[in-house]
């Protein structure tokens, strides 16, 4: 028979065992909880919208839940954005936020990433292998919202003119063709039954085709091709009244061409001989709108604070176990979108001022 300080040291024994595995157990819960290491690869960080999002989302992961997060840029660069995931797996991260250059190009890398036991999501395009979450932003509807209104507002200036569209995009990415410029031109064709049929070998991801514009131009997101792009199509297409830009390098693109032409101007606010939209709302982008001179008078509005929270909220969830790391969803984070008619300076200001952290508020002026 034991005696009573046998059983008094096993029972000490079990206890210590105990104690260490729930340590462990709670050490466990506490790394994935509020020692989380997160990597994120944008697209890039020059534009305004992305590097923004980085920087909310930097200070977001920090207060709400104690984690750590990175950026590589890989400044639109396939190979750099793969280059970039390796290194994050050699780090030990714990979770990448995965902002796809382009669709099919990432679909190894995101492999990888798996077989290492980081979890990854992907952020604003999707990969094409959709083998894991994505997070997608709710830009198809305002994007037709604004083919619409712009060529309402053509037709009420210039009613013996007919509409006549065009646009400067990436021509290489679907997530373009399903949420801007193919609903853009959705948006138009409600307004306008007369647009050409002509197949320009772009499909949506449902494999329509789409048509209705008269020049549509690849730059890629790159203000210099934008630029170059857009010079070239309005001499050969003068008579286009109505271009979207379909990012802000894009959108500012088309306005500096159309201007360098003698052209791009507005007078009290009224576009003499075309209207432009762009996507992104920067700070020139608004400054374009709320100016009475100008004829950029419309653009979707990137809303990094958002997105940013957003990112981080969804990769977080992955890490703490409460989505499945292997399994396609989809959620989506709202867009919203500015026109000169109907919202006015301070509505865009105090938008801007927070979705975009400026070290020095933006201060519009023009109305």
């Amino acid at each position: 028979m034991k005696s009573n300080h046998s059983r008094a040291k096993y029972v000490l024994v079990f206890l210590g065992i105990f104690a260490m595995a729930f340590s462990r157990q709670m050490t466990s819960v506490s790394a994935s909880a509020s020692e989380a290491y997160i990597g994120k690869i944008p697209i890039t960080l020059k534009h305004d919208v992305h590097g923004n999002d980085a920087r909310w989302a930097k200070i977001y992961a920090a207060e709400k839940y104690g984690a750590k997060y990175e950026v590589i840029d890989p400044d639109q660069d396939l190979n750099k954005e793969i280059a970039a995931a390796e290194t994050f797996i050699s780090k030990g991260v714990d979770g990448i936020i995965l902002h796809p250059i382009t669709e099919d190009g990432v679909n190894e890398i995101i492999r990888e990433i798996r077989d290492a036991g980081i979890y990854v999501m992907t952020y604003n395009v999707e990969a094409s292998g959709k083998k894991v979450p994505s997070l997608l932003i709710d830009e198809a509807e305002v994007a037709a919202q604004m083919g619409t209104d712009m060529c309402k507002k053509w037709i009420e200036l210039y009613p013996d003119k007919p509409v006549k569209i065009g646009l400067v995009s990436w021509t290489n990415i679907a997530f373009c063709f399903d949420n801007r410029t193919g609903p853009f031109l959705k948006g138009a064709k409600t307004v306008v039954d007369y647009l050409p049929t002509d197949d320009w070998g772009f499909k949506n991801s449902k494999g329509e085709n789409l048509t209705g514009a008269t020049y549509w131009e690849h730059a890629g997101g790159v203000l210099e091709k934008a630029i170059q792009v857009t010079s070239d199509a309005i001499i050969k297409h003068p008579d286009v009244n109505i271009i979207y830009g379909d990012n802000v390098s894009n959108g500012l693109g088309v306005a500096a061409a159309y201007e360098a032409a003698g052209r791009g101007k507005a007078v009290d606010g009224v576009p003499q001989t075309e209207i432009i939209a762009s996507t992104d709302a920067s700070d020139g982008e608004l400054k374009k709108i709320a100016d009475p001179t100008s004829s950029l008078k419309y653009c979707l509005g990137m809303q990094p604070q958002t997105f940013a929270y957003a990112q981080i909220d969804m990769m977080m969830e992955l890490i703490q176990g409460k989505l499945d790391p292997d399994t396609y969803v989809v959620r989506y984070t709202p867009d919203t979108y500015f026109n000169y008619y109907k919202d006015g300076i301070k509505t865009m200001q105090d938008w801007y001022n927070t979705q975009y952290l400026p070290d020095v508020p933006l201060e519009l002026a023009g109305r």
